[in-house]
């Protein structure tokens, strides 16, 4: 009767020391530097102590969905590769994208350099864009609303992972109202831009509800401006005068 625990606790006690002879190269393999001339990978985590990410740099398969204090979230439209930053509540706070397509005689092409404001979406972007010859480039500062966007990064969770369409079909819907929602509490209002659109190169800074006030030009002609505009986007003063 008392060799059966004997034999037991000498059993656990023989097992354990297995994995901790197995486990303790690991343990210290943690703490070394490794140098490599080449790798190959298609996506690295670079995390915290605690887990939490801090940059992601991924190819376009495996790119990271939406992160919210750790957790990641399934993302409804993210179809890039590129880096991805993040803060120390494990918030996605930034990027750099780089992307290209082309169907027959059609292009698009665009990087970006994204900077969030504190739990919300973007709030300086250095981006060039680029759709069948129509090329602009330049510096973009916007306004977002001060409560957090969470519930929108839940929905887009909850729409990737619907069951059926029609679930899919309402949760879209259900997007698309919240998108408006957001634009009526100034998501993504654009108050300054500064670089070339279409030929022209122009600085152009706009009121908070994103409506354009002050604009200096170059035209694709060379034709130096400077104009006024009023609420409605009438221009009240040119200089020079036309």
């Amino acid at each position: 009767m008392t060799s059966r625990p004997i034999l037991m606790y000498a059993w656990l006690a023989a097992i354990t020391a297995a994995l901790i002879y197995i486990a303790w190269p690991q343990f210290h393999a943690g703490a070394k530097t490794a140098d490599f001339d080449e790798i190959n990978v298609q996506r690295i985590n670079i995390v915290e102590p605690n887990g939490y990410p801090r940059v992601i740099v991924s190819n376009r398969a495996r790119m990271a969905g939406l992160y919210w204090g750790g957790k990641e979230y399934k993302h409804h439209s993210r179809d890039e590769g590129g880096f991805l930053f993040f803060n120390d509540d494990g918030d996605e706070v930034g990027g750099m994208i780089f992307n290209s397509r082309s169907q027959g005689k059609n292009h698009s092409a665009g990087s970006r350099l994204l900077f969030d404001q504190y739990k919300q979406g973007e709030t300086l972007s250095l981006a060039y864009g680029e759709e069948n010859g129509q090329r602009q480039a330049g510096l973009t500062i916007f306004d977002q609303p001060d409560e957090s966007i969470f519930p929108a990064i839940e929905l887009s969770d909850r729409l990737m992972s619907a069951g059926t369409e029609e679930e899919r079909a309402r949760l879209k819907a259900e997007m698309e109202q919240m998108g408006k929602s957001l634009q009526e509490k100034g998501y993504f209002t654009t108050r300054f831009f500064a670089g070339k659109a279409l030929g022209e190169s122009l600085v152009r800074l706009a009121d908070q509800e994103g409506r354009p006030r002050l604009v200096l030009k170059v035209d694709a002609d060379g034709a130096a401006s400077i104009e006024f505009l009023d609420e409605g986007g009438k221009v009240t003063r040119r200089i020079p005068e036309k």
